[in-house]
C-alpha cells in the first residue's frame, strides 16, 4: 500500500495545565482558566463535516442526523454518505446542502428551531460586524476615560463608522468623575466645535452627545430633564443598589423607561460574568415596557458583561424591542470589543433590522429625533 506522508504541524495554546490525551489524530488539554480544548486532525474531504459536527450542540447534531436518515443518507463527523459512498463533507455548506437544508450559522446550532427553519428556507439573516455604522456608548477623558473626544472620534472613523456617541457618566457616580448639568452643557459646546472642524475638513462623520445617567432607587435619574432634553440621546443604567427585590427593581427600571428623555437602557441585567449575577428583575415586564415606551435595550460588548445574553436577545426580538450594540469603551482601543457584542447578537438570532446602530447617520438622527 502506498504510504501517505503527514507534514509536521504545531499548535500553541497559552496556559495549558494538563494534557488529558494525545495521539496521531486527537489531543485534549485543560487550560488553567478552566477550559478544555480538543485538537483533531481529519482528512481534507471530511473537514467541513468535522467542523459542523463539533461546532453544534449534541441536540443539533441529533436533529440533523435525523434529517439525513429521512433522506436515506448517513451523517457523521466524517461526511455525508449514501451507502458506502461519501457525497459531501469538505465544507459545512455542502454538508447542509447534501441533506436538503439551508446553511445554518454556527451561532444558531442549538436545536432551538433552526433545523425546521433551515428545511423551509426561512432562517434569519444574522447581523454581521460590517453592518455596524457607529457606537453610542463611549466614554472620554471628561469622565476619567483615557482619550479625548476627538481621539475617540478618529478611532471610530478608522473603523469606518459614520458616527460615535460620547456617553460619559453623570454626577451620581463620583468615583467615575461623573458630569453634572453644567459640565454636560459645556461638553455640548465642545462637541459642536469638533463637528464644525470635521465639516471644514469635508468629513461627513458626526460626533453625537449623550450621557450615561444613573437610575436611582426610585426610578428617577440624576440629571435634570431640562438638560437631558438638550442632548442628542440619553442612556440610563443601574449602577447602585443592585440587590433590590425583584418587584422593586422591575418598577425602578420601568419608571426610568417611562421618562421621555431616556432612549437607551445600558447593560440591562447588570451581570458581570463570573463575578456578579443579574439583578432580580421581571424581564418580561421590562421587555413589554420597552416596547410600549420605544426604549432601546443595549447589548453591551464589554467581555465581562455581554449583556443582554442570547436568550434575552431572542425574547426582545420576538416582542419587537429594538436593540443597540455598544462597547462601553473607556479608551479608544476598546472599541474593537464591538465584535463580541455582534457575536452575542448573532447567538440571539438578531438581524440588522433589530439593531439601531446598523442605521446610517441620517436614519439614526430621524429615529432619535435629533
Amino acid at each position: 500500500a502506498k504510504a501517505e506522508k503527514i507534514n509536521d504541524f504545531f499548535v500553541s495554546l497559552p496556559g495549558v495545565e494538563k494534557v488529558w490525551a494525545k495521539g496521531p489524530t486527537k489531543s485534549s488539554v485543560h487550560l488553567k482558566r478552566g477550559v478544555d480544548v480538543d485538537l483533531r486532525v481529519v482528512k481534507e474531504e471530511s473537514f467541513g463535516s468535522a467542523l459542523q459536527y463539533f461546532t453544534g450542540s449534541k441536540e443539533h447534531n441529533v436533529a440533523t442526523r435525523r434529517v439525513a436518515i429521512s433522506r436515506g443518507l448517513k451523517l457523521n463527523e466524517y461526511g455525508v454518505f449514501r451507502g458506502q459512498k461519501q457525497i459531501a463533507g469538505k465544507t459545512e455548506e455542502e454538508v447542509y446542502r447534501a441533506i436538503g437544508m439551508a446553511y445554518i450559522e454556527p451561532e444558531m446550532r442549538e436545536d432551538q428551531g433552526e433545523v425546521v427553519l433551515a428545511l423551509r428556507g426561512e432562517l434569519p439573516k444574522l447581523i454581521r460586524l460590517e453592518d455596524i455604522k457607529g457606537d453610542l456608548h463611549c466614554h472620554s477623558d471628561w469622565d476619567g476615560g483615557e482619550n479625548s473626544i476627538e481621539e475617540m472620534a478618529k478611532m471610530a472613523m478608522e473603523r469606518g463608522y459614520e458616527y460615535i456617541g460620547i456617553s460619559d457618566h453623570t454626577k451620581f457616580l463620583r468615583i467615575e468623575n461623573g458630569l453634572d448639568e453644567k459640565q454636560l452643557l459645556k461638553q455640548k459646546e465642545a462637541i459642536k466645535k469638533i463637528n464644525d472642524k470635521f465639516k471644514k475638513q469635508n468629513k461627513k462623520f458626526r460626533v453625537l452627545q449623550g450621557c450615561e445617567t444613573n437610575i436611582l432607587n426610585d426610578g428617577s435619574v440624576d440629571i435634570k430633564d431640562e438638560v437631558l432634553s438638550q442632548l442628542d440621546y440619553v442612556i440610563a443604567g443601574v449602577h447602585s443598589s443592585m440587590k433590590m427585590e425583584r418587584k422593586e427593581m422591575t418598577e425602578r427600571m420601568i419608571r426610568a423607561m417611562k421618562n421621555p428623555n431616556i432612549d437607551i437602557i445600558s447593560h440591562p441585567t447588570g451581570r458581570l460574568i463570573g463575578k456578579r449575577d443579574e439583578y432580580q428583575v421581571d424581564l418580561e415586564k421590562i421587555l413589554k415596557a420597552a416596547k410600549e415606551t420605544a426604549t432601546i435595550l443595549e447589548i453591551n460588548s464589554w467581555p465581562e458583561r455581554l449583556d443582554l445574553k442570547d436568550t434575552y436577545i431572542r425574547m426582545a426580538k420576538k416582542i419587537g424591542v429594538k436593540m443597540i450594540i455598544n462597547t462601553d469603551s473607556h479608551q479608544k482601543d476598546q472599541m474593537h470589543f464591538i465584535e463580541f457584542g455582534v457575536a452575542q447578537a448573532r447567538r440571539g438570532w438578531a438581524e440588522a433590522s433589530d439593531i439601531i446602530n446598523t442605521l446610517g447617520i441620517e436614519e439614526l438622527k430621524n429615529l432619535l429625533k435629533i
